[in-house]
């Protein structure tokens, strides 16, 4: 069973990020007024846009979803 929780813990965070990379209905600018709310000494330094943001999200989003593959064809 501890491959499944895994195998799906990978595509939820997987496709979590690629929603942020793609900016779907703004989630990518929400996700960064969170950070910049929660960054305590005034908010996020003005070099991290946005637009870092999305492709920080982008690398994760693709490197986990490959990982979430080699897993499933793994398991088979």
């Amino acid at each position: 069973m501890g491959g499944w929780s895994s195998l799906v813990y990978d595509l939820v965070v997987g496709l979590g990020a690629m929603v942020i990379a793609f900016d779907y209905r703004n989630l990518g600018l929400r996700f960064y007024d969170l950070i910049d709310r929660w960054t305590p000494g005034g908010g996020v330094d003005p070099r991290f846009s946005p637009d870092v943001l999305r492709v920080i999200a982008g690398a994760v989003g693709v490197a986990v979803l490959a990982l979430a593959a080699v897993r499933g064809f793994d398991m088979f």
